[in-house]
């Protein structure tokens, strides 16, 4: 028999190559977001705005060579201050039009059908966030080459400056998707449009001005000689995963079902930030330190369990038919899972447990000492954490049985969380606020 050649077979008989193999497990929407990024007239737009700035900074730096290298910081300050915008504004706001398009077109809703989950929607958007990043830099990429030629700026703060940007692109970006999904009602659309706009505006305007003025490369110019660099940069890039990924969460539970389980997500959240502020506390701040250091942190993580604590008071009390017949069934794996099960009785123990853990843990990582002064300081942190713990669970313990008088459904559950902070304001700062006016 004589074999055909592979050009010869029908197209659907052909062998599939390796890039079309991989090509094939890359996220579909971060394939149709490149490509409709690329055809819009925006891109174009920019990018040819873009190499216009850079061949006007190269030839007026060009011009004036400075040896001491005057010349190369103002290429560097010229083209970061360029990158920001992009970065900050156009960008996510790309990314937010592109979610409203498919909130409001129900495009979301038939993607929910294929094999794509929410989260898989909203990482392909961070996904072509991240290659635009990569073109942008790209387009940029020789002025800021020429900055470090002409002995402007260091290879260091090059590469601390594309790290920033790449975080600060990520994050606007999930918080502009977020946005965006939170936007699902017609009456909040114009105000995310306005807040979505406003905010990125203004936080790309006041990093050109920071980048423009030369006090950027100041500060990074220390931060990189001192010894905190490796502290301040952990913390930096761990904040902006954080904000990020509570951004990602809050957007899926706006794309699920009603049924569908929002919360355990949310929860294990919790759970997990305290985790890793106490190891970053114990691994970079002195031990001289950490006794202001531990009970701050302390403080600032049970600030954060009563914020989620709202949320997981109000919700509904029964779970929904389908996640009945997923939950656990066994006795040890049902008890294990019940604080992290959607229920306003369950956000309860949920919110008991984290308190114990986060007390255990912050007890555990505080130093111990023999000194009277840090045996005092241990019981006055104690009364100040049991103290606030009892406002926190009498005002959600009144929060839980406010919406237990209120009708069922999401309607029920916003307005409990509305009226939670409307009788904290009542029963506590109305009377603090009289007395001090009639004293």
């Amino acid at each position: 028999m004589t074999s055909l050649s592979d050009s010869t077979l029908p197209k659907d008989e052909r062998p599939v190559g390796l890039a079309t193999r991989w090509s094939d497990r890359l996220n579909p929407i971060l394939v149709r977001e490149v490509q409709q990024a690329i055809k819009g007239r925006v891109f174009v737009l920019t990018v040819f705005v873009s190499l216009a700035i850079t061949v006007a900074i190269g030839a007026m730096v060009v011009g004036r060579y400075d040896p001491r290298g005057g010349a190369g910081r103002t290429a560097f300050h010229a083209g970061f201050a360029t990158l920001m915008p992009l970065l900050l504004f156009i960008v996510p706001m790309q990314a937010y039009q592109s979610m409203r398009l498919e909130l409001r077109a129900g495009i979301a809703e038939q993607l929910l059908l294929s094999r794509l989950r929410p989260m898989g929607i909203l990482l392909g958007k961070i996904q072509a966030a991240m290659v635009q990043f990569v073109l942008y830099v790209a387009v940029l990429s020789p002025l800021l080459a020429t900055s470090y030629l002409l002995r402007g700026v260091d290879l260091p703060t090059v590469a601390v400056s594309l790290l920033l940007a790449a975080l600060l692109c990520v994050t606007a970006t999930a918080l502009a998707v977020s946005s965006a999904a939170q936007a699902v009602l017609p009456g909040l659309q114009p105000i995310a449009n306005l807040a979505t706009a406003f905010g990125l505006g203004m936080a790309a305007f006041g990093f050109v001005g920071f980048v423009v003025s030369g006090q950027y490369t100041n500060v990074v110019g220390r931060l990189l000689r001192s010894d905190q660099c490796t502290m301040v940069m952990t913390a930096i890039v761990l904040s902006a995963l954080a904000a990020g990924t509570l951004a990602l969460l809050m957007a899926r539970s706006f794309l699920l079902h009603a049924f569908e389980n929002k919360s355990t997500a949310f929860r294990v959240f919790l759970f997990v930030v305290p985790l890793v502020a106490f190891a970053w506390t114990v691994a970079f701040i002195d031990a001289a330190y950490l006794d202001e250091a531990v009970p701050a942190a302390t403080i600032a993580l049970l600030i954060l369990g009563i914020t989620f604590g709202v949320f997981m008071v109000t919700e509904q009390r029964e779970l929904s038919p389908r996640l009945r017949a997923h939950a656990p069934t066994g006795l040890l794996t049902g008890v294990l899972a019940a604080p992290f099960l959607p229920g306003r009785d369950r956000g309860m123990l949920c919110l008991m447990v984290y308190a114990t853990a986060l007390a255990l843990v912050a007890w555990l990582a505080w130093p111990a000492g023999s000194s009277t002064m840090r045996v005092d300081m241990r019981v006055e942190v104690a009364k100040v954490g049991l103290f606030t713990l009892t406002y926190t669970f009498v005002y959600l313990g009144l929060a839980r049985w406010l919406r237990g008088r209120l009708p069922a459904g999401l309607p029920g559950n916003h307005l409990a969380r509305f009226l939670l902070p409307v009788s904290v304001f009542l029963f506590i700062l109305v009377p603090v606020l009289i007395d001090l006016f009639t004293r």
